[in-house]
């Protein structure tokens, strides 16, 4: 396993546990901004979203510790497109000229690069 992807795959983690803790937490941060978070709210509320983060964040961490690169390559590419949802989400938000659309759409760029650097014979 290089080093650098398992650098993008422990940001991964890390971000991944943030946004499931602020999930878990904070039943009401979509009501609370609305500017930003309009789009999560119409998909599903904060329950929802903190299953998907926690799924994501639970086959990050298997991939890891099992050293299954077919589970690596899965959860790097659900990573991959939670994180250009957000993206996506903070596009479609009332107000679109925020951080998150740059900061989102570079993490999911950074899942994807990881990807190709998972190796079959790992």
């Amino acid at each position: 396993m290089e080093k650098r992807n398992l650098f993008i795959e422990m940001f991964l983690i890390l971000i991944t546990a943030w946004w499931s803790m602020v999930l878990v937490v904070n039943d009401k941060l979509f009501y609370n901004r609305p500017e930003f978070f309009y789009t999560f709210q119409e998909i599903g509320n904060e329950a929802e979203w903190a299953s998907i983060f926690i799924l994501s964040l639970i086959s990050l961490i298997l991939g890891l510790l099992w050293k299954k690169a077919w589970i690596r390559k899965i959860a790097l590419l659900s990573s991959t497109f939670l994180y250009a949802m957000m993206a996506a989400g903070f596009i479609l938000a009332k107000q679109p000229l925020n951080t998150g659309v740059g900061v989102y759409f570079a993490i999911a760029l950074l899942a994807l690069w990881g990807t190709r650097d998972v190796k079959d014979n790992e």
